[in-house]
Protein backbone atom coordinates (compact mmCIF):
# COMPACT_ATOMS: atom_id res chain seq x y z
CA UNK A 1 0.00 0.00 0.00
CA UNK A 2 2.57 2.61 0.69
CA UNK A 3 4.41 1.58 -2.58
CA UNK A 4 1.62 2.04 -4.70
CA UNK A 5 1.03 5.85 -2.48
CA UNK A 6 4.74 6.49 -3.37
CA UNK A 7 4.06 5.59 -7.14
CA UNK A 8 0.93 7.69 -6.94
CA UNK A 9 2.71 10.75 -5.82
CA UNK A 10 5.38 10.49 -7.95
CA UNK A 11 3.23 10.12 -10.90
CA UNK A 12 1.43 13.53 -9.67
CA UNK A 13 4.53 15.11 -9.26
CA UNK A 14 5.35 14.16 -13.10
CA UNK A 15 1.64 15.60 -14.34
CA UNK A 16 2.71 19.07 -12.45
CA UNK A 17 5.96 19.43 -13.59
CA UNK A 18 4.61 18.40 -16.95
CA UNK A 19 1.65 21.26 -16.58
CA UNK A 20 4.29 23.66 -15.06
CA UNK A 21 6.42 23.36 -17.82
CA UNK A 22 3.52 23.53 -20.39
CA UNK A 23 2.69 26.48 -18.46
CA UNK A 24 6.42 27.87 -18.51
CA UNK A 25 6.49 27.12 -22.69
CA UNK A 26 3.03 29.01 -23.06
CA UNK A 27 4.65 31.69 -21.06
CA UNK A 28 7.58 31.96 -23.55
CA UNK A 29 5.54 32.42 -26.36
CA UNK A 30 6.62 35.99 -28.14
CA UNK A 31 4.59 39.06 -27.20
CA UNK A 32 3.31 40.81 -30.66
CA UNK A 33 1.99 44.05 -31.40
CA UNK A 34 -1.72 45.27 -32.94
CA UNK A 35 -0.20 44.01 -36.57
CA UNK A 36 1.66 40.92 -35.66
CA UNK A 37 4.92 41.94 -35.24
CA UNK A 38 6.83 40.30 -32.68
CA UNK A 39 7.65 42.67 -29.48
CA UNK A 40 11.55 43.25 -28.39
CA UNK A 41 11.71 46.44 -26.30
CA UNK A 42 8.38 47.08 -25.41
CA UNK A 43 7.90 50.40 -27.32
CA UNK A 44 5.66 49.14 -30.07
CA UNK A 45 2.95 47.79 -27.65
CA UNK A 46 2.14 51.78 -27.02
CA UNK A 47 1.00 52.01 -30.16
CA UNK A 48 -2.07 51.54 -30.05
CA UNK A 49 -4.79 52.78 -33.05
CA UNK A 50 -7.97 54.98 -32.87
CA UNK A 51 -10.51 54.90 -30.42
CA UNK A 52 -13.01 52.21 -30.78
CA UNK A 53 -15.97 54.44 -31.20
CA UNK A 54 -14.32 56.41 -34.37
CA UNK A 55 -13.34 53.05 -35.78
CA UNK A 56 -16.95 51.93 -35.39
CA UNK A 57 -17.76 55.14 -37.19
CA UNK A 58 -15.43 54.55 -40.13
CA UNK A 59 -16.68 50.76 -40.33
CA UNK A 60 -20.18 51.93 -40.63
CA UNK A 61 -19.06 54.59 -43.20
CA UNK A 62 -16.79 51.77 -45.30
CA UNK A 63 -20.08 49.17 -45.10
CA UNK A 64 -22.19 51.60 -46.49
CA UNK A 65 -19.82 52.50 -49.47
CA UNK A 66 -19.27 48.73 -50.02
CA UNK A 67 -23.19 48.34 -49.95
CA UNK A 68 -23.58 50.86 -52.89
CA UNK A 69 -20.20 50.08 -54.59
CA UNK A 70 -21.56 49.06 -58.02
CA UNK A 71 -23.47 52.41 -58.36
CA UNK A 72 -20.57 54.21 -56.92
CA UNK A 73 -18.81 52.66 -60.08
CA UNK A 74 -20.81 53.23 -62.34
CA UNK A 75 -21.17 57.64 -61.64
CA UNK A 76 -17.48 57.98 -60.98
CA UNK A 77 -16.68 56.20 -64.64
CA UNK A 78 -19.29 57.96 -66.72
CA UNK A 79 -18.24 61.03 -68.68
CA UNK A 80 -18.81 64.26 -67.14
CA UNK A 81 -20.03 63.33 -63.58
CA UNK A 82 -18.43 63.51 -60.48
CA UNK A 83 -20.41 61.59 -58.02
CA UNK A 84 -20.45 62.69 -54.22
CA UNK A 85 -20.02 59.05 -53.26
CA UNK A 86 -16.61 59.25 -55.34
CA UNK A 87 -15.60 61.80 -53.24
CA UNK A 88 -16.66 60.60 -49.88
CA UNK A 89 -14.76 57.20 -51.06
CA UNK A 90 -11.72 59.33 -51.51
CA UNK A 91 -11.76 61.17 -48.32
CA UNK A 92 -12.61 58.17 -46.05
CA UNK A 93 -9.19 56.54 -47.66
CA UNK A 94 -7.33 59.83 -46.89
CA UNK A 95 -8.79 58.90 -42.79
CA UNK A 96 -8.00 55.19 -43.16
CA UNK A 97 -9.79 52.23 -44.10
CA UNK A 98 -10.10 50.31 -40.81
CA UNK A 99 -8.17 47.28 -40.68
CA UNK A 100 -11.19 44.85 -40.14
CA UNK A 101 -12.38 45.90 -43.64
CA UNK A 102 -9.15 46.22 -45.57
CA UNK A 103 -9.07 42.64 -46.72
CA UNK A 104 -12.50 43.72 -48.41
CA UNK A 105 -11.82 47.32 -49.82
CA UNK A 106 -8.19 46.90 -51.40
CA UNK A 107 -9.97 44.27 -53.66
CA UNK A 108 -12.59 46.54 -55.13
CA UNK A 109 -10.45 49.94 -55.20
CA UNK A 110 -7.93 47.75 -57.14
CA UNK A 111 -10.56 46.00 -59.20
CA UNK A 112 -9.04 42.44 -58.17
CA UNK A 113 -12.19 41.44 -56.55
CA UNK A 114 -14.09 42.04 -60.46
CA UNK A 115 -11.01 40.17 -61.68
CA UNK A 116 -11.19 37.32 -59.14
CA UNK A 117 -14.83 37.38 -59.98
CA UNK A 118 -14.56 37.07 -63.63
CA UNK A 119 -11.37 34.50 -63.82
CA UNK A 120 -12.89 32.01 -61.34
CA UNK A 121 -11.00 28.88 -60.46
CA UNK A 122 -7.69 30.37 -62.59
CA UNK A 123 -6.22 30.64 -59.15
CA UNK A 124 -6.28 27.21 -57.87
CA UNK A 125 -5.82 25.68 -61.65
CA UNK A 126 -2.36 27.91 -61.68
CA UNK A 127 -1.51 26.54 -57.75
CA UNK A 128 -1.69 22.85 -58.78
CA UNK A 129 0.73 22.95 -61.80
CA UNK A 130 4.17 22.97 -61.21
CA UNK A 131 6.35 26.08 -61.60
CA UNK A 132 9.74 26.03 -63.23
CA UNK A 133 11.98 24.74 -61.15
CA UNK A 134 14.59 27.91 -61.95
CA UNK A 135 11.96 30.38 -60.51
CA UNK A 136 11.19 28.09 -57.52
CA UNK A 137 14.62 28.16 -56.53
CA UNK A 138 14.91 31.85 -56.09
CA UNK A 139 11.21 32.33 -54.48
CA UNK A 140 12.54 29.78 -52.12
CA UNK A 141 15.53 31.51 -51.65
CA UNK A 142 13.80 34.79 -50.39
CA UNK A 143 11.21 33.81 -48.31
CA UNK A 144 13.04 34.02 -45.01
CA UNK A 145 14.04 37.78 -46.12
CA UNK A 146 10.21 38.96 -45.87
CA UNK A 147 9.38 40.35 -42.26
CA UNK A 148 11.40 37.49 -40.38
CA UNK A 149 9.75 39.51 -37.01
CA UNK A 150 6.20 38.96 -38.28
CA UNK A 151 4.48 35.89 -36.61
CA UNK A 152 2.87 35.03 -39.75
CA UNK A 153 6.70 34.48 -41.10
CA UNK A 154 8.61 33.14 -38.55
CA UNK A 155 8.90 29.82 -39.36
CA UNK A 156 9.68 28.13 -43.31
CA UNK A 157 6.97 25.42 -42.40
CA UNK A 158 4.46 27.92 -41.24
CA UNK A 159 1.57 29.17 -43.13
CA UNK A 160 2.72 32.71 -44.10
CA UNK A 161 5.47 31.47 -45.68
CA UNK A 162 3.91 28.55 -47.77
CA UNK A 163 0.88 31.15 -48.57
CA UNK A 164 3.70 33.64 -50.14
CA UNK A 165 5.54 31.05 -52.05
CA UNK A 166 2.01 29.68 -53.83
CA UNK A 167 0.96 33.35 -54.30
CA UNK A 168 4.70 34.41 -56.08
CA UNK A 169 4.62 31.22 -58.14
CA UNK A 170 1.52 31.30 -59.03
CA UNK A 171 2.34 35.17 -60.42
CA UNK A 172 5.24 33.47 -62.67
CA UNK A 173 2.75 30.89 -64.42
CA UNK A 174 0.26 33.55 -64.99
CA UNK A 175 2.81 35.81 -66.58
CA UNK A 176 5.62 33.51 -67.64
CA UNK A 177 7.51 36.26 -69.89
CA UNK A 178 7.85 38.50 -66.85
CA UNK A 179 8.72 35.97 -64.47
CA UNK A 180 9.21 36.62 -60.63
CA UNK A 181 10.75 40.29 -59.07
CA UNK A 182 12.43 40.23 -55.38
CA UNK A 183 10.64 43.43 -54.92
CA UNK A 184 7.11 41.12 -55.60
CA UNK A 185 7.93 39.68 -52.13
CA UNK A 186 7.29 42.16 -49.50
CA UNK A 187 4.53 43.57 -51.33
CA UNK A 188 2.62 40.31 -51.68
CA UNK A 189 3.61 39.34 -47.98
CA UNK A 190 1.70 42.68 -46.94
CA UNK A 191 -1.08 41.44 -48.63
CA UNK A 192 -1.29 38.37 -46.87
CA UNK A 193 -1.41 39.90 -43.39
CA UNK A 194 -4.60 41.80 -44.50
CA UNK A 195 -6.70 38.89 -46.78
CA UNK A 196 -6.34 35.44 -48.29
CA UNK A 197 -4.43 33.82 -50.83
CA UNK A 198 -6.24 34.21 -53.52
CA UNK A 199 -7.36 37.72 -53.14
CA UNK A 200 -3.97 38.79 -52.49
CA UNK A 201 -2.69 37.30 -55.60
CA UNK A 202 -5.72 38.97 -58.35
CA UNK A 203 -4.37 42.42 -55.78
CA UNK A 204 -0.80 41.96 -56.96
CA UNK A 205 -1.86 41.16 -60.63
CA UNK A 206 -4.03 44.48 -60.47
CA UNK A 207 -0.88 46.33 -59.07
CA UNK A 208 1.90 44.65 -61.32
CA UNK A 209 -0.14 44.73 -64.29
CA UNK A 210 -2.26 47.95 -63.88
CA UNK A 211 -1.02 50.20 -61.42
CA UNK A 212 2.55 50.34 -61.96
CA UNK A 213 3.15 48.40 -65.06
CA UNK A 214 6.91 48.04 -66.08
CA UNK A 215 8.19 48.27 -62.59
CA UNK A 216 8.65 44.47 -62.42
CA UNK A 217 9.98 43.61 -65.88
CA UNK A 218 13.15 42.59 -66.75
CA UNK A 219 14.53 46.17 -68.22
CA UNK A 220 12.66 48.21 -64.84
CA UNK A 221 11.38 50.87 -67.72
CA UNK A 222 8.81 51.70 -65.21
CA UNK A 223 11.06 52.48 -62.35
CA UNK A 224 13.29 54.45 -64.60
CA UNK A 225 10.68 56.67 -65.99
CA UNK A 226 9.34 57.78 -62.37
CA UNK A 227 12.89 57.89 -61.45
CA UNK A 228 12.80 61.26 -63.84
CA UNK A 229 9.49 62.13 -62.65
CA UNK A 230 10.72 61.91 -58.94
CA UNK A 231 13.45 64.91 -59.84
CA UNK A 232 10.54 67.01 -61.76
CA UNK A 233 8.46 67.19 -58.31
CA UNK A 234 11.85 67.59 -56.23
CA UNK A 235 12.46 70.43 -58.37
CA UNK A 236 8.69 71.47 -58.17
CA UNK A 237 8.04 71.15 -54.61
CA UNK A 238 11.49 71.20 -52.69
CA UNK A 239 13.98 73.31 -55.06
CA UNK A 240 16.58 73.23 -51.82
CA UNK A 241 16.76 69.23 -51.80
CA UNK A 242 17.07 69.26 -55.36
CA UNK A 243 19.64 71.83 -55.69
CA UNK A 244 21.61 69.83 -52.90
CA UNK A 245 21.00 66.40 -54.52
CA UNK A 246 22.14 68.29 -58.07
CA UNK A 247 25.17 69.28 -56.61
CA UNK A 248 26.65 66.09 -55.30
CA UNK A 249 25.46 64.18 -58.43
CA UNK A 250 22.93 62.47 -56.63
CA UNK A 251 20.21 60.73 -58.89
CA UNK A 252 16.96 59.71 -57.62
CA UNK A 253 17.50 55.08 -59.20
CA UNK A 254 20.50 55.74 -56.40
CA UNK A 255 17.87 56.09 -53.23
CA UNK A 256 14.42 55.85 -54.16
CA UNK A 257 14.58 52.53 -56.18
CA UNK A 258 13.62 50.73 -53.25
CA UNK A 259 11.46 52.59 -52.44
CA UNK A 260 8.96 52.77 -55.20
CA UNK A 261 9.51 48.66 -56.04
CA UNK A 262 8.93 47.52 -52.99
CA UNK A 263 6.26 50.49 -52.10
CA UNK A 264 7.94 51.64 -48.86
CA UNK A 265 7.30 47.83 -47.32
CA UNK A 266 11.11 48.46 -45.43
CA UNK A 267 11.31 52.13 -45.18
CA UNK A 268 7.78 53.03 -42.97
CA UNK A 269 6.54 51.82 -40.08
CA UNK A 270 3.83 49.51 -40.32
CA UNK A 271 0.72 51.87 -39.19
CA UNK A 272 1.69 54.86 -41.47
CA UNK A 273 2.02 52.24 -44.43
CA UNK A 274 -0.89 50.83 -44.57
CA UNK A 275 -2.73 54.32 -44.54
CA UNK A 276 0.05 54.85 -47.49
CA UNK A 277 -1.71 52.15 -49.33
CA UNK A 278 -4.97 52.95 -48.51
CA UNK A 279 -3.91 56.29 -50.32
CA UNK A 280 -2.07 54.09 -53.36
CA UNK A 281 -5.23 52.10 -54.34
CA UNK A 282 -7.35 55.51 -54.28
CA UNK A 283 -4.89 57.90 -56.45
CA UNK A 284 -2.20 54.96 -57.99
CA UNK A 285 1.14 55.86 -58.59
CA UNK A 286 0.76 60.33 -57.38
CA UNK A 287 0.72 59.08 -53.95
CA UNK A 288 4.27 56.99 -54.24
CA UNK A 289 5.51 60.36 -55.53
CA UNK A 290 4.00 62.18 -53.38
CA UNK A 291 5.55 60.17 -50.21
CA UNK A 292 9.03 60.14 -51.76
CA UNK A 293 9.00 63.71 -52.09
CA UNK A 294 8.04 64.14 -47.77
CA UNK A 295 10.79 61.47 -47.37
CA UNK A 296 13.23 63.40 -49.01
CA UNK A 297 12.18 66.97 -47.37
CA UNK A 298 12.49 65.37 -43.84
CA UNK A 299 16.46 64.22 -44.61
CA UNK A 300 17.12 67.42 -46.78
CA UNK A 301 14.74 69.90 -45.74
CA UNK A 302 16.50 72.07 -43.85
CA UNK A 303 19.58 74.00 -44.02
CA UNK A 304 21.80 72.08 -41.02
CA UNK A 305 20.57 69.01 -42.23
CA UNK A 306 22.27 69.68 -46.09
CA UNK A 307 25.04 70.87 -44.34
CA UNK A 308 25.94 67.95 -42.35
CA UNK A 309 25.82 66.37 -45.87
CA UNK A 310 28.89 67.19 -47.48
CA UNK A 311 29.13 64.59 -50.26
CA UNK A 312 27.95 61.89 -52.35
CA UNK A 313 27.99 59.23 -49.52
CA UNK A 314 26.83 61.00 -47.01
CA UNK A 315 24.04 62.16 -49.07
CA UNK A 316 22.71 58.40 -49.85
CA UNK A 317 23.77 57.11 -46.50
CA UNK A 318 20.84 59.60 -44.81
CA UNK A 319 18.43 59.29 -47.63
CA UNK A 320 18.71 55.12 -47.14
CA UNK A 321 18.53 55.23 -43.40
CA UNK A 322 15.07 57.14 -44.04
CA UNK A 323 13.10 55.30 -41.54
CA UNK A 324 14.62 57.33 -38.57
CA UNK A 325 13.13 60.17 -39.64
CA UNK A 326 9.30 58.46 -39.54
CA UNK A 327 7.92 57.10 -36.32
CA UNK A 328 4.51 56.42 -35.23
CA UNK A 329 2.61 59.60 -36.73
CA UNK A 330 0.34 57.89 -39.20
CA UNK A 331 -2.06 61.01 -39.13
CA UNK A 332 0.80 63.93 -39.57
CA UNK A 333 2.61 62.20 -41.84
CA UNK A 334 -0.73 61.46 -44.45
CA UNK A 335 -1.20 64.93 -43.85
CA UNK A 336 2.18 65.97 -45.13
CA UNK A 337 1.92 63.77 -48.18
CA UNK A 338 -1.78 64.72 -49.00
CA UNK A 339 -0.32 68.85 -48.71
CA UNK A 340 2.34 68.10 -51.51
CA UNK A 341 1.33 70.47 -54.19
CA UNK A 342 0.82 67.88 -57.36
CA UNK A 343 -2.32 67.69 -59.50
CA UNK A 344 -3.15 64.81 -61.90
CA UNK A 345 -3.24 67.69 -64.50
CA UNK A 346 0.28 68.63 -63.87
CA UNK A 347 1.82 65.19 -63.69
CA UNK A 348 -0.09 64.45 -67.19
CA UNK A 349 1.51 67.36 -68.75
CA UNK A 350 5.04 66.36 -67.64
CA UNK A 351 4.46 62.79 -68.26
CA UNK A 352 3.87 63.71 -71.97
CA UNK A 353 6.71 66.07 -72.03
CA UNK A 354 9.37 63.21 -70.24
CA UNK A 355 7.62 60.26 -72.58
CA UNK A 356 8.83 62.04 -75.61
CA UNK A 357 12.54 62.20 -74.39
CA UNK A 358 11.75 58.62 -73.29
CA UNK A 359 11.24 58.01 -76.95
CA UNK A 360 13.93 59.72 -77.98
CA UNK A 361 16.57 57.92 -75.68
CA UNK A 362 14.72 54.65 -76.01
CA UNK A 363 13.17 54.29 -79.47
CA UNK A 364 12.50 50.56 -79.42
CA UNK A 365 10.89 50.46 -75.94
CA UNK A 366 7.43 49.80 -76.03
CA UNK A 367 6.80 50.78 -72.06
CA UNK A 368 3.92 53.46 -72.38
CA UNK A 369 2.75 55.69 -69.05
CA UNK A 370 -0.01 56.19 -70.21
CA UNK A 371 -1.37 52.63 -69.82
CA UNK A 372 -1.35 52.86 -66.02
CA UNK A 373 -4.45 53.94 -64.34
CA UNK A 374 -4.59 56.46 -62.12
CA UNK A 375 -6.46 55.79 -59.34
CA UNK A 376 -9.97 53.73 -58.74
CA UNK A 377 -11.99 55.28 -60.70
CA UNK A 378 -9.27 54.93 -63.88
CA UNK A 379 -9.35 51.12 -63.16
CA UNK A 380 -13.19 50.35 -63.44
CA UNK A 381 -13.41 52.54 -65.95
CA UNK A 382 -10.89 50.99 -68.07
CA UNK A 383 -12.31 47.45 -67.05
CA UNK A 384 -15.74 48.33 -68.68
CA UNK A 385 -14.01 49.81 -71.93
CA UNK A 386 -12.12 46.48 -72.06
CA UNK A 387 -15.61 44.10 -71.57
CA UNK A 388 -17.01 45.84 -73.73
CA UNK A 389 -14.57 45.55 -76.43
CA UNK A 390 -14.37 42.19 -76.08
CA UNK A 391 -17.96 41.63 -76.05
CA UNK A 392 -17.93 43.60 -79.50
CA UNK A 393 -15.69 41.76 -80.88
CA UNK A 394 -17.21 38.11 -80.06
CA UNK A 395 -20.22 39.41 -81.67
CA UNK A 396 -18.49 40.33 -85.08
CA UNK A 397 -17.07 37.10 -85.06
CA UNK A 398 -20.68 35.16 -84.78
CA UNK A 399 -19.92 33.63 -81.29
CA UNK A 400 -22.36 36.00 -80.29
CA UNK A 401 -25.69 37.56 -81.28
CA UNK A 402 -26.93 38.67 -77.98
CA UNK A 403 -25.10 40.18 -75.56
CA UNK A 404 -24.32 37.63 -72.20
CA UNK A 405 -23.59 38.46 -68.66
CA UNK A 406 -19.44 38.23 -69.19
CA UNK A 407 -17.67 37.26 -72.62
CA UNK A 408 -16.68 33.52 -73.94
CA UNK A 409 -13.03 33.80 -73.24
CA UNK A 410 -11.93 31.13 -70.66
CA UNK A 411 -10.37 33.71 -68.32
CA UNK A 412 -13.53 35.47 -67.59
CA UNK A 413 -16.41 33.15 -67.10
CA UNK A 414 -19.06 34.88 -65.19
CA UNK A 415 -19.41 32.84 -61.51
CA UNK A 416 -23.12 32.92 -61.67
CA UNK A 417 -23.31 31.44 -65.14
CA UNK A 418 -21.22 28.63 -64.11
CA UNK A 419 -23.21 27.70 -61.15
CA UNK A 420 -26.30 27.29 -63.27
CA UNK A 421 -24.61 25.33 -66.14
CA UNK A 422 -23.28 22.87 -63.86
CA UNK A 423 -24.82 19.77 -63.14
CA UNK A 424 -25.43 19.54 -59.34
CA UNK A 425 -27.15 22.49 -57.77
CA UNK A 426 -25.65 23.63 -54.55
CA UNK A 427 -22.10 23.09 -55.55
CA UNK A 428 -19.36 25.70 -56.47
CA UNK A 429 -17.94 24.80 -60.03
CA UNK A 430 -14.93 22.41 -59.61
CA UNK A 431 -11.42 23.29 -59.63
CA UNK A 432 -10.39 21.35 -62.30
CA UNK A 433 -8.73 23.79 -64.28
CA UNK A 434 -8.99 25.39 -67.68
CA UNK A 435 -10.60 22.23 -69.53
CA UNK A 436 -13.61 22.14 -67.36
CA UNK A 437 -13.84 25.76 -67.72
CA UNK A 438 -13.79 25.26 -71.43
CA UNK A 439 -16.62 22.09 -71.56
CA UNK A 440 -18.73 24.81 -69.28
CA UNK A 441 -18.19 27.38 -71.92
CA UNK A 442 -19.27 24.55 -75.03
CA UNK A 443 -21.97 23.49 -71.95
CA UNK A 444 -23.62 27.22 -71.94
CA UNK A 445 -23.01 27.67 -75.68
CA UNK A 446 -24.94 24.48 -76.32
CA UNK A 447 -27.99 26.10 -74.70
CA UNK A 448 -28.23 29.02 -76.17
CA UNK A 449 -27.83 28.25 -79.80
CA UNK A 450 -31.97 27.93 -80.32
CA UNK A 451 -31.78 31.54 -79.55
CA UNK A 452 -28.50 32.63 -81.66
CA UNK A 453 -29.46 31.24 -84.82
CA UNK A 454 -33.15 32.91 -84.08
CA UNK A 455 -31.64 36.15 -84.02
CA UNK A 456 -29.08 35.49 -87.00
CA UNK A 457 -32.21 34.20 -88.89
CA UNK A 458 -34.09 37.25 -88.25
CA UNK A 459 -30.84 39.40 -88.95
CA UNK A 460 -30.77 37.89 -92.31
CA UNK A 461 -34.08 37.98 -93.43
CA UNK A 462 -34.22 41.61 -92.78
CA UNK A 463 -30.88 42.37 -94.58
CA UNK A 464 -32.45 40.46 -97.38
CA UNK A 465 -35.23 42.81 -97.64
CA UNK A 466 -32.94 45.90 -97.16
CA UNK A 467 -31.26 44.87 -100.27
CA UNK A 468 -34.71 44.39 -102.49
CA UNK A 469 -35.96 47.62 -101.46
CA UNK A 470 -32.50 48.96 -102.48
CA UNK A 471 -32.45 47.50 -105.77
CA UNK A 472 -36.06 48.48 -106.28
CA UNK A 473 -35.11 51.94 -105.41
CA UNK A 474 -32.17 52.46 -107.71
CA UNK A 475 -34.66 50.69 -110.84
CA UNK A 476 -36.67 53.90 -110.26
CA UNK A 477 -34.50 56.42 -109.68
CA UNK A 478 -32.89 55.34 -112.74
CA UNK A 479 -36.00 55.17 -115.04
CA UNK A 480 -37.00 58.64 -113.76
CA UNK A 481 -33.95 59.81 -115.05
CA UNK A 482 -33.83 57.94 -118.56
CA UNK A 483 -37.67 59.69 -118.93
CA UNK A 484 -36.13 62.89 -118.20
CA UNK A 485 -33.64 62.45 -120.70
CA UNK A 486 -35.68 61.64 -123.45
CA UNK A 487 -38.15 64.42 -122.96
CA UNK A 488 -35.02 66.86 -122.88
CA UNK A 489 -33.88 65.27 -126.06
CA UNK A 490 -37.29 65.89 -127.68
CA UNK A 491 -37.89 69.41 -126.47
CA UNK A 492 -34.66 70.03 -127.80
CA UNK A 493 -34.97 68.52 -131.07
CA UNK A 494 -38.43 70.49 -131.59
CA UNK A 495 -36.97 73.50 -130.93
CA UNK A 496 -34.76 72.68 -133.61
CA UNK A 497 -37.47 72.18 -136.34
CA UNK A 498 -39.09 75.67 -135.62
CA UNK A 499 -36.18 77.06 -136.19
CA UNK A 500 -35.30 75.84 -139.22
CA UNK A 501 -38.57 76.64 -140.79
CA UNK A 502 -38.82 80.29 -139.80
CA UNK A 503 -35.27 80.45 -141.29
CA UNK A 504 -36.89 79.10 -144.96
CA UNK A 505 -39.43 81.27 -144.69
CA UNK A 506 -37.04 83.97 -144.90
CA UNK A 507 -35.17 82.52 -147.65
CA UNK A 508 -38.41 82.00 -149.45
CA UNK A 509 -38.79 85.60 -150.91
CA UNK A 510 -35.39 86.00 -152.14
CA UNK A 511 -35.52 82.60 -154.08
CA UNK A 512 -38.86 83.88 -155.82
CA UNK A 513 -37.65 87.01 -157.47
CA UNK A 514 -34.73 85.69 -158.57
CA UNK A 515 -35.75 82.24 -160.35
CA UNK A 516 -38.62 84.82 -162.00
CA UNK A 517 -36.66 86.27 -164.40
CA UNK A 518 -34.56 82.50 -165.04
CA UNK A 519 -38.13 81.13 -166.20
CA UNK A 520 -38.93 83.60 -168.50
CA UNK A 521 -35.56 83.55 -170.09
CA UNK A 522 -36.01 79.89 -170.54
CA UNK A 523 -39.30 80.44 -172.31
CA UNK A 524 -38.42 82.89 -174.62
CA UNK A 525 -36.18 80.50 -175.94
CA UNK A 526 -38.39 78.01 -176.26
CA UNK A 527 -40.90 80.07 -178.32
CA UNK A 528 -38.45 82.22 -179.86
CA UNK A 529 -39.61 85.91 -180.57
CA UNK A 530 -43.69 85.09 -180.34
CA UNK A 531 -45.46 86.62 -177.68
CA UNK A 532 -46.94 83.80 -175.08
CA UNK A 533 -50.56 83.64 -176.33
CA UNK A 534 -51.69 81.77 -172.85
CA UNK A 535 -54.46 83.01 -170.99
CA UNK A 536 -54.55 84.97 -168.09
CA UNK A 537 -55.38 82.22 -165.89
CA UNK A 538 -51.92 80.40 -166.61
CA UNK A 539 -49.91 83.57 -166.60
CA UNK A 540 -48.06 83.19 -162.84
CA UNK A 541 -45.53 81.09 -164.33
CA UNK A 542 -43.10 82.11 -161.72
CA UNK A 543 -45.95 81.27 -158.87
CA UNK A 544 -45.97 77.93 -160.48
CA UNK A 545 -42.12 77.77 -160.29
CA UNK A 546 -41.87 79.05 -156.16
CA UNK A 547 -42.22 75.60 -154.82
CA UNK A 548 -39.81 74.25 -157.30
CA UNK A 549 -37.26 76.68 -156.26
CA UNK A 550 -37.84 76.80 -152.69
CA UNK A 551 -37.22 72.79 -153.02
CA UNK A 552 -33.65 73.27 -154.10
CA UNK A 553 -32.91 75.52 -151.91
CA UNK A 554 -34.24 73.90 -149.02
CA UNK A 555 -31.74 71.10 -150.25
CA UNK A 556 -28.83 73.29 -150.33
CA UNK A 557 -29.32 74.57 -146.85
CA UNK A 558 -29.39 70.47 -145.57
CA UNK A 559 -26.50 69.99 -147.21
CA UNK A 560 -25.01 72.53 -144.70
CA UNK A 561 -27.02 71.16 -142.22
CA UNK A 562 -27.17 68.35 -141.65
CA UNK A 563 -30.08 66.22 -139.45
CA UNK A 564 -28.97 65.66 -135.59
CA UNK A 565 -31.77 63.24 -134.95
CA UNK A 566 -34.38 60.96 -136.25
CA UNK A 567 -36.93 63.51 -135.76
CA UNK A 568 -35.65 66.01 -137.90
CA UNK A 569 -34.68 63.75 -140.63
CA UNK A 570 -38.23 62.38 -140.42
CA UNK A 571 -40.06 65.99 -141.35
CA UNK A 572 -36.95 66.79 -143.95
CA UNK A 573 -38.53 63.54 -145.63
CA UNK A 574 -42.05 64.32 -145.71
CA UNK A 575 -41.26 67.77 -146.89
CA UNK A 576 -38.47 66.38 -149.84
CA UNK A 577 -42.34 64.42 -150.82
CA UNK A 578 -44.46 67.29 -151.35
CA UNK A 579 -41.45 68.45 -153.41
CA UNK A 580 -40.85 65.97 -155.64
CA UNK A 581 -45.08 66.05 -155.94
CA UNK A 582 -45.42 69.99 -156.71
CA UNK A 583 -42.02 69.56 -159.42
CA UNK A 584 -44.48 66.82 -161.41
CA UNK A 585 -47.11 69.37 -161.29
CA UNK A 586 -45.31 72.15 -162.48
CA UNK A 587 -43.76 69.75 -164.74
CA UNK A 588 -47.25 69.28 -166.47
CA UNK A 589 -48.25 73.07 -166.95
CA UNK A 590 -45.90 73.36 -168.57
CA UNK A 591 -45.82 70.76 -171.04
CA UNK A 592 -49.53 71.57 -171.42
CA UNK A 593 -48.78 75.37 -172.29
CA UNK A 594 -46.10 74.90 -175.08
CA UNK A 595 -48.71 72.81 -176.43
CA UNK A 596 -51.17 75.38 -176.61
CA UNK A 597 -48.61 77.89 -177.82
CA UNK A 598 -47.94 75.06 -180.95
Amino acid sequence: MLKSSTSTQKSLGKEDSSESDSGSEAGLEPETDRFGFIVTDGSTTRSVGPPPELVRQREAKWINIIVQWDRIVMKSTSKGSVSLMSLQVKVQCQKGIPASLRAKCWPLLCGAADEMKRNRNIYQYLDSQPALQSWVDVIERDLDRQFPFHEMFLSKDGHGQRSLFRVLKAYTQYQPDKGYCQAQGPVAAVLLMNMPAEEAFWCLVQISEHYLPGYYSPLLEGILFDAAMLMWVLKKTCPAAYKHLQRHDVEPLMFATDWLMCLFTRHLPFNTLLRVWDLFFCYGVRVLLQVAVVLVCRVLGRAEQRKRCQGQMETLEKLRAVRDQVHDEDDSFIAEVCSVPLSPRDLEKQMEKELENWRRSSPSSTFNPRDRCQGFQMVWARARQNEEEQDRKERQKGNLSIPLLRSTSTLSLSPHVIHKSSPKEGKSYPNEGLMEAKDAMRRLTELNTEKVKGVQEERKVFEEHKVEAEIKLRQETEHKETKQMVHNIQTKNVGQVITVKEQNKHVEPRITGNKESQVKETKEKHLGAEPPRCSSKDQPVGDVFQPAEHTMKHTQLNSHNPPQDMDQQSVKCHENEANDQSEMTVNEKIQTQDDRCR
